[in-house]
């Protein structure tokens, strides 16, 4: 019987350590449970806003919007707002260069990183 109870006890021992070590592992490297946001590449990137009249302020709706060097393009609803969406490869620094253009207007050409709130504003020619 003593033989019996030392190798019940060997085996709580034995499972209680098992236990303990992976909480110390989680405690200590919460990469598994915890995604690390800085260290993950960005895969996507998102600019988007509202392209304006410079001297009314109103939106200027069907302004065509590119990203410089790339084939992401979006016209501007009636209200003058705009999304486009980049797909990977994103810049690593996340900037680029974005440009604006509607019939009887100057165009426009801005630098510009991750935004929802970029306004534009386009000069009447």
């Amino acid at each position: 019987m003593a033989q019996k109870d030392s190798a019940v006890k060997a085996a709580v021992i034995g499972a209680a350590a098992v236990i303990l070590a992976a909480a110390l592992t989680a405690i200590l490297n919460p990469s598994w449970w915890k995604p690390d946001s800085s260290a993950a590449p960005r895969t996507s990137l998102t600019i988007a806003g509202r392209v304006v009249d410079q001297r009314t302020n109103l939106g200027i709706g069907q302004a065509s919007i590119s990203i410089v060097g790339r084939t992401e393009t979006d016209v501007t609803e009636d209200n003058g707002n705009f999304r486009i969406n980049l797909q990977p490869p994103v810049p690593k620094n996340g900037t680029v260069r974005i440009h604006a253009v509607k019939t009887g207007y100057a165009p426009s050409d801005e630098t510009t990183t991750a935004t929802e709130t970029l306004i534009i504003q386009l000069r009447q020619m």
